[in-house]
């Protein structure tokens, strides 16, 4: 768990971010919701695949491509509006945003050279990086002042676009894919924040 250390191990702005007020409701600052943008994007590469419908491949199989028709994937929201409505709803602060950045960082480590993400997999993945973010930091001193963010709640916040049981199962293979190590100290937070000083425009 977060722990808190002498002022000295950071420098003074990044001090400023990374202790900023647990309470606050105001929304992340632009430059950390771009960041996770970015960050979530780079943890699996996205391609889309290009098939001739069953259609032009057989043309007895019309009851086929209907089928596939009514399957079609639902709309999402462009990412950075989804992470910035998220983040804001939750009442994720600063610190909870880094802990799930780190959590990220494992979950990218973890996956192997070829895995290759769906259209919904960026979504996917900040709902397991905060839902665990939050669970890790409860109770203490960096938790923030909202209430608890349970996979009801986020769901909720999502309004529709996951369903409860999609949340769990979002919760249980983010927790398989980063082998279950959701500890963060506060050395893994400040040597974040260091690394990615120039990122974060500190």
């Amino acid at each position: 768990m977060l722990q808190p250390s002498g002022r000295s191990a950071i420098p003074q702005s990044i001090y400023t971010v990374y202790h900023a007020n647990a309470s606050s409701s105001k929304p992340l600052p632009s430059v950390l919701i771009d960041f996770i943008a970015i960050a979530l994007c780079e943890v699996i590469p996205f391609r889309v695949f290009r098939r001739r419908s069953m259609q032009q491949l057989n043309p007895q199989n019309q009851h086929v491509q209907q089928t596939q028709s009514h399957a079609r994937p639902r709309r999402l929201p462009e990412l950075l509006y989804f992470i910035h409505k998220v983040t804001y709803q939750a009442g994720i602060n600063c610190r909870t945003a880094l802990v799930a950045l780190i959590l990220l960082d494992r979950a990218k480590a973890s996956l192997p050279k070829n895995a290759v993400s769906s259209y919904d997999t960026s979504h996917r993945l900040l709902l397991g990086a905060l839902l665990t973010a939050t669970k890790v930091l409860q109770g203490t001193v960096w938790a923030p002042a909202t209430p608890p963010l349970t996979n009801q709640r986020l769901c909720d916040i999502c309004n529709g676009l996951f369903s409860l049981n999609d949340i769990n199962q979002v919760e249980r293979a983010f927790l398989k894919l980063i082998q279950y190590r959701c500890w963060v100290d506060d050395k893994d937070v400040n040597d974040y924040v260091i690394r990615h000083r120039s990122d974060f425009a500190l």
